[in-house]
């Protein structure tokens, strides 16, 4: 019988045990979590903060321009306010074309959606009378719109479409399914965005009246957590929003509606109205009808605030369908700028058509 001696375990390593587990290379050690948590909360951060630098940035250009309007030249900050919102239509037409393999499409096709989203922002919404302008902006004094006429915007709005119908024939991988998505959705962002432009930048409404907006979106957001954390049961969407519940939602409406009513009352109270209306004057300043304007106020502050979860809801359902976490990576630590926009777009998108049926 041969003598064979053992192996030894190496030094360097113990022997292995039965009970002992199976190392797993891919999974990082806790010092490697405790750090990329560490770098992507301190990303999250930065990114706020550059987006509150520029937020701030945002509202005071568009605010300048009703506030000291008799200052010479204050007009060109009407003209910034525009075309920051064209940038920021630009990266929302980036994401809704990666949303749909668009990224992938010809480099023409994509250019020409560029351009026809910047254009459609630009178009008025109706016809532009001298010294009337109250669904249009100041932008647009340095232009002669006054033929554009009602009918006349319907046909270019066709014709846009009939454009992306072209780059459908023109395109191998583009369908007639995602060319419409892609054709819609930037619609609704589009008139999105004109309903921030014409509240912020029209005497008529100002900035008191976007905050008021703001604020129904970011108090119902804010409460909504904080009521579905504390004592959230009944989910509200688990396909969805898994995290929502009833009780958050209830939280955020009563919440947000009563804090902005009490903005909106207060306005009216304690400012003077002789510069311009506050906070979407629905009558004019008519004292005889203040009981049925602030009726007014407390539906539109629940409906709004209601709307405002349906839009965050729709933008999660849009995500889960297509089975991505975010609509990019623009904003580190916060997604995609769709990520940030899917409460406000729905809320604006719906005061601009109230305000064009009622507010003329």
């Amino acid at each position: 019988m041969n003598n064979i001696k053992p192996k030894t375990p190496d030094n360097n390593q113990p022997p292995a045990s039965d009970n002992q587990p199976a190392v797993d290379n891919k999974t990082p050690a806790p010092n490697q979590k405790h750090l990329m948590f560490q770098k992507k909360y301190r990303q999250r951060y930065i990114t706020f903060g550059v987006l509150l630098c520029f937020l701030v940035l945002y509202m005071f250009t568009g605010a300048i321009t009703t506030e000291w309007r008799a200052m010479t030249h204050i007009d060109v900050a009407n003209s910034v306010f525009i075309i920051l919102n064209c940038l920021i239509l630009c990266l929302v037409n980036y994401e809704i074309l990666k949303l749909n393999g668009g990224d992938k499409w010809p480099i023409y096709t994509q250019i020409i959606t560029y351009l026809l989203i910047i254009f459609l922002y630009i178009l008025p919404v109706e016809r532009v009378n001298e010294g009337y302008a109250p669904i249009n902006f100041p932008f647009y004094t340095y232009a002669n719109w006054g033929w554009l006429q009602n009918w006349l915007i319907f046909v270019i709005y066709l014709f846009v479409f009939l454009v992306y119908m072209v780059l459908i024939l023109r395109g191998k991988d583009i369908t007639f399914g995602k060319m419409f998505i892609t054709f819609a959705f930037s619609i609704y962002m589009i008139f999105a965005f004109k309903a921030m432009t014409k509240f912020m930048l029209n005497p008529n409404f100002g900035w008191s009246s976007v905050l008021w907006l703001a604020l129904i979106i970011i108090l119902t957001d804010t409460f909504a957590f904080v009521g579905g954390v504390s004592y959230g049961k009944y989910k509200l969407a688990p396909n969805v929003s898994p995290n929502k519940t009833w009780e958050g939602a209830i939280t955020g409406i009563l919440v947000a509606s009563a804090i902005v009513i009490a903005y909106a009352i207060l306005m009216f109270k304690f400012t003077d109205q002789a510069d311009g209306k506050w906070v979407f004057d629905f009558f004019s300043n008519d004292n005889s009808k203040n009981t049925m304007r602030y009726i007014i106020y407390v539906l539109l502050a629940i409906i709004l605030s209601i709307l405002s979860q349906l839009g965050d809801l729709s933008f999660s359902w849009i995500k889960r369908k297509y089975n991505i976490k975010d609509f990019s990576n623009l904003l580190p630590g916060h997604g995609g700028v769709l990520d940030r926009l899917d409460s406000f777009s729905l809320v604006f998108v719906v005061m601009f058509i109230i305000s064009a049926i009622l507010m003329k």
